[in-house]
């Protein structure tokens, strides 16, 4: 009995990745995923988000993580974990990461480096509703996607625009998403 040994290009395996595609090309049930996280105040600004669990085609599977989240001591925080706006940051960047690397490991890129350094800008005035003209969040956001490996700079580019349009933390934050928000008030 022989062991197939699976190929992985950039620490990803593109043929597993193929077997997904196909699957939820094949079946839509396959592609349906659900995540889920659980934050609790614990002091101050500080809060603990925990994941332990997402579900994939009907079935769940089992996650333990947990993520200190605060302000810096600067804006009334503990400076014990990065704040909100550094986690959706965060959180952006990682997804344009894993889908530029999948893409590249896809096409046989061999990638030496992948950065994203993103920045968001905030008006606090929107924040505190001194200014109804100024929104409560991001005004800009902006990134710089640092890469090197062995494509050329048109098929990186075409790498980074499939990117765009594939990454769902990009989609959802440059789309309306519908949002269902809902208060229970324990007696």
């Amino acid at each position: 009995m022989t062991t197939q040994q699976v190929q992985t290009i950039n620490g990803v395996a593109p043929s597993e990745l193929q077997e997904m595609i196909d699957a939820v090309s094949q079946d839509v049930s396959q592609g349906q995923m659900a995540f889920h996280a659980t934050t609790s105040w614990v002091d101050g600004t500080r809060s603990e988000t925990r994941v332990k669990s997402f579900e994939w085609a009907g079935q769940s599977y089992a996650r333990d993580f947990t993520l200190t989240i605060d302000e810096p001591e600067e804006i009334g925080g503990t400076n014990m974990g990065p704040n909100p706006q550094e986690v959706l940051l965060s959180a952006l960047n990682a997804c344009l990461v894993a889908t530029f690397v999948n893409l590249c490991s896809m096409q046989g890129i061999e990638l030496e480096k992948v950065e994203i350094t993103s920045t968001g800008k905030l008006d606090l005035r929107g924040f505190f509703k001194l200014d109804e003209t100024v929104p409560a969040g991001y005004e800009d956001l902006h990134w710089t996607l640092n890469v090197k490996g062995n494509a050329t700079p048109e098929q990186f580019q075409q790498v980074y625009e499939a990117t765009i349009s594939m990454s769902p933390n990009f989609w959802n934050l440059a789309h309306p998403v519908p949002i269902r928000p809902e208060l229970q008030v324990e007696v």
